[in-house]
C-alpha cells in the first residue's frame, strides 16, 4: 500500500523551515526519509559551505533515478522553505496541518510542500511499475528560495554541470526543468506558465536636515518623508519602461512595478526626518536588462528632484536583479504537459507567464535548457498570507500530474546525444539503486 500524498504533506507542513530564519534541515531531512519509504535512492546533499551568518544547515537534495539507455532528462523542481507566518492573522494553527474538506490548511501546504511530496511519490510510482523504459529524472529540492537563493538555485546555478549532470559528460544538468511552485490563479493547473517574471529592485532616498517639527514652516526647511513621498508616487504614475516583444503571444506579457513596499527612516512625532528611502521593486519580462530600469529609473527621480527642489538619489540592489525565462510553447515538455494534463485534468491550460519570480531565474541562464516554473497543486494568491491551503484533490492529481509528464518526456529521444551514444547508462545508478 503506497503512501497518501495528503498525509505526507501534513508531515511537512508540521516540520518548520521558515526563511528568513535560514534552517531548512529538518524539513529535508523527513523528505530523504519519505523518498526511502518511496523506493527512491537516497540523495545527494549539495551545501554551500559557510553560513554567512545563517542559523542553520541550508541543504540541497538531488535525487536521480535512471531509467535505461537513450530517452530525455528531466528534473522536478522545488524549494523546501517557506515564508515566515510574520504579521499574518490566522484563524487556525499555521503548522498543523488541519483538514478541512477539500482543504488541507498549513503553512507552506501550496508553497510548496504538497509539490515536494507529490514528485516523491510519482517517481516512486515510476520506480514500482518499471517505468519509462528510457530516460532519466531527477528531483532537486532546494533551500533559501524565498530569502535570495544564495544557498539555493544561486549555488547551484554556480557549480559545474559535472556537478549535478550525468557522471562524465559536460551535457546540462538536465534536458528540461519543471518547478511545482502553485501556479493556479482562479483554479488548479488553470495556466501553463511557460516563463516567470524577473525582478529589479531599488531604493529611492531623500534627504533633509533632521530638526524640531514645529520649525517646517522655515525657509529650507524640507521633510524628507514629504520628499520621498512624491518620488514613490513618481514611480507608480509616470514611470515608463521598454517592453520587450512578445514571442508567443502567451497571457501575462507585462511588466510591474510595485513600490511604496516598505519606507525606511524617521524618529517620529516631534522630529522633521532628515532621511527617508522607500523601497520599490520591477517585475521584469524575459530580455530586459538592469539599463532598461536604471535609465528610466534615475531619470525620473531626478526629474522628480528638479521640479519639488528635494535631494533625492536612488541605489539599485545588485544582488536583487533576476532575468526574466520564457520557454518555446512548441518545445517536448510544454507538449508532455499539455498531453497529460488533458487525460488527467481533463482540459489543456492555455499558455501563460507566470507572475512571479521563481528558481527558474538562476537555472535557466546557467544551465540553458528549458524551464516551466509554475506546474504545482496551489493557487498562488494562497501563498504568503494567512490560512494559505491547498486542495486535496489537486494534490492527488499532482502524482498522476508528474509521473505521466516524467514518462512522455523521459522515454523519447535525448536531442543532446551525439551520435552512437547513449544517455542514463552508467553504472550503478538504476531505479530505486544505489546513488
Amino acid at each position: 500500500m503506497t503512501a497518501d500524498v495528503v498525509e505526507l504533506t501534513r508531515a511537512l507542513v508540521r516540520v518548520p523551515s521558515p526563511n528568513p530564519g535560514g534552517d531548512e534541515s529538518g524539513v529535508a531531512k523527513a523528505l530523504a526519509e519519505i523518498a526511502q519509504a518511496a523506493g527512491l535512492p537516497a540523495p545527494r546533499v549539495l551545501e554551500r559551505s559557510g553560513l554567512q551568518g545563517r542559523s542553520g544547515p541550508r541543504p540541497n537534495l538531488l535525487f536521480t533515478l535512471d531509467f535505461g539507455p537513450g530517452g530525455r532528462h528531466l528534473m522536478l523542481c522545488g524549494h523546501m522553505d517557506t515564508k515566515p507566518i510574520g504579521d499574518a492573522d490566522w484563524s487556525v494553527d499555521p503548522l498543523a496541518a488541519d483538514l478541512d474538506g477539500d482543504r488541507l490548511y498549513g503553512l507552506g501546504s501550496a508553497d510548496m510542500k504538497g509539490a515536494l511530496a507529490a514528485m516523491i511519490l510519482a517517481a516512486g510510482r515510476l520506480v514500482r511499475e518499471n517505468t519509462p523504459a528510457a530516460g532519466r529524472l531527477s528531483l532537486l529540492f532546494t533551500a533559501d528560495e524565498e530569502d535570495g537563493a544564495y544557498h539555493g538555485a544561486q549555488y547551484l546555478a554556480e557549480l559545474p554541470p559535472s556537478e549535478l549532470g550525468p557522471a562524465g559528460t559536460v551535457l546540462p544538468p538536465a534536458d528540461a526543468v519543471l518547478i511545482g511552485e502553485p501556479g493556479g490563479m482562479d483554479e488548479d493547473y488553470d495556466l501553463l506558465h511557460l516563463g516567470s517574471r524577473g525582478i529589479a529592485r531599488l531604493r529611492a532616498t531623500a534627504y533633509g536636515r533632521q530638526g524640531h517639527s514645529s520649525l517646517s514652516g522655515e525657509p529650507g526647511t524640507r521633510n524628507a518623508g514629504v520628499d520621498v513621498a512624491h518620488a514613490a508616487i513618481a514611480l507608480a504614475e509616470e514611470l515608463t519602461l521598454p517592453s520587450p516583444a512578445d514571442p508567443y503571444g502567451i497571457r501575462g506579457w507585462t511588466t510591474t512595478l510595485n513600490t511604496g513596499l516598505a519606507f525606511r527612516g524617521g524618529v517620529g512625532y516631534g522630529v522633521l526626518p532628515g532621511r527617508m528611502s522607500v523601497d520599490t521593486e520591477v517585475r521584469l519580462l524575459p530580455g530586459m536588462t538592469r539599463e532598461d530600469v536604471q535609465k528610466p529609473v534615475t531619470a525620473l527621480i531626478e526629474r522628480v528632484a528638479a521640479r519639488t527642489g528635494a535631494r533625492l538619489e536612488v541605489e539599485f540592489d545588485e544582488q536583487g536583479f533576476l532575468p526574466g525565462t520564457v520557454a518555446d510553447p512548441a518545445g517536448p515538455l510544454p507538449a508532455a504537459v499539455r498531453a497529460v494534463a488533458e487525460r488527467v485534468l481533463g482540459h489543456v491550460p492555455p499558455d501563460a507567464m507566470f507572475p512571479g519570480t521563481t528558481d527558474a531565474a538562476f537555472l535557466k541562464p546557467a544551465w540553458n535548457v528549458p524551464v516551466l516554473p509554475a506546474f504545482g497543486p496551489g493557487l498562488l494568491r494562497r501563498a504568503h498570507g494567512a490560512d494559505e491551503w491547498v486542495s486535496v484533490a489537486a494534490l492527488r492529481q499532482a502524482v498522476d500530474l508528474y509521473a505521466g509528464i516524467a514518462s512522455a518526456f523521459c522515454a523519447r529521444t535525448d536531442p543532446h546525444a551525439a551520435p552512437g551514444t547513449e544517455r542514463g547508462s552508467e553504472s550503478g545508478t538504476g531505479p530505486g539503486g544505489p546513488e
